[in-house]
């Protein structure tokens, strides 16, 4: 498993939520909603380190993380991080 993030959804991070080289974004399962991985969960993200990184990704020195309590959610599959309309979207296959 792995993160994809493009570069448009790192500055959108970078921009959004203020942050500078050496700060880190988490993603983990929260209730309501759809995803591509659960039904009736959505992904929630937060700015800070997980708390036992099992999957992380390092762009434009923003560290991106999974913990290793919320890998069920994905099952198994790549999360991929882009831009759909200006907002963040996250999918099981790649964004363009």
């Amino acid at each position: 498993m792995n993160i994809n993030i493009t570069d448009e959804a790192v500055n959108w991070f970078k921009d959004e939520m203020d942050l500078e080289e050496g700060d880190a974004i988490q993603f983990y399962p929260k209730y309501g909603g759809d995803s591509a991985f659960q039904s009736g969960l959505s992904i929630g993200m937060a700015i800070g380190s997980a708390n036992e990184p099992q999957v992380t990704t390092e762009k434009q020195g923003i560290s991106f993380q999974i913990d290793q309590k919320d890998v069920w959610f994905f099952n198994d599959k790549d999360l991929h991080v882009g831009l759909k309309d200006g907002e963040v979207a996250y999918s099981d296959e790649p964004l363009n």
